[in-house]
């Protein structure tokens, strides 16, 4: 595409259109990802407040009938069920598109001993879309039943994949390569969230393990923060596709139309 656009400036002109002055623009492709895959952790906070706010009680109740004063990540989105899964559609088309975008971008850029891992990623990516769909749109489904387990498991296996193995290819990217700003601020700020999730993780399911076995007071409150610090470094992480496609651009020629620059 390139090319084409250099070599049509040696072609003579062949109707009135050509003497007509160009009309082109272009748009960055990492700021309009970034807003767009912002709105699910804005909204995580949004149903945090709330559900405190509003349904303390409700969102904060278990089984074990003990002291609780911090709601789970999915006990708040049931709270604000209607807003949520608004956002969540919203939300979908971005997170198709930067794995889209993702996809191109690995197998075009990573060494090749790592390009299908690459690959893999961000199909991981477009199936923790596809949960996250799942999740907005089955909001109010009861913390037991089946389909509320799928669609947790099926969003914590993907969320841990995809955050392990898309830093594992952005060491390898980032190893042969002379670094720009942007790219080393990405990968400073990727290494933190990493480790927050993974920390948190452990700290999350330690202490449901707890809670399901001994009903301790406050064990699923520590459970709740640490599902909503993972939900929320895996939303800021991915957010950071503004300084991944930072170089990319949808342009407009109005001869060639609307087009995809170079990843």
């Amino acid at each position: 595409m390139k090319n084409f656009v250099e070599d049509q400036t040696k072609l003579l002109p062949s109707s009135l259109k050509d003497f007509q002055e160009r009309r082109h623009f272009r748009i960055g492709v990492g700021p309009f990802l970034a807003l767009g895959l912002l709105q699910v952790p804005l909204c995580m906070a949004y149903n945090l407040v709330m559900a405190i706010s509003t349904d303390f009680k409700s969102t904060t109740y278990t089984s074990c009938h003990v002291f609780n004063f911090f709601p789970t990540t999915s006990a708040a989105a049931k709270s604000q069920h209607t807003i949520w899964a608004l956002v969540c559609w919203l939300e979908f088309p971005f997170l198709i598109a930067s794995a889209w975008l993702q996809f191109r971008f690995n197998r075009r850029t990573l060494p090749k001993p790592v390009r299908s891992f690459g690959c893999l990623m961000a199909i991981f990516l477009a199936v923790n879309s596809t949960s996250m769909l799942l999740w907005g749109t089955f909001a109010e489904a009861d913390g037991d039943s089946l389909l509320h387990i799928s669609i947790a498991l099926s969003l914590f296996v993907s969320c841990a994949i995809y955050m392990g193995g898309s830093f594992v290819c952005a060491k390898y990217y980032m190893r042969d390569r002379n670094r720009q700003l942007q790219e080393e601020l990405a990968y400073s700020l990727k290494s933190g969230l990493v480790l927050t999730y993974y920390v948190s993780v452990v700290i999350m399911w330690f202490f449901y393990y707890v809670h399901q076995k001994f009903c301790l007071p406050l064990a699923y409150s520590i459970f709740g923060m640490g599902e909503f610090i993972s939900c929320e470094c895996f939303c800021i992480y991915l957010c950071l596709a503004y300084f991944d496609f930072y170089h990319v651009y949808i342009c407009y020629d109005q001869r060639l139309g609307f087009f995809l620059s170079e990843i």
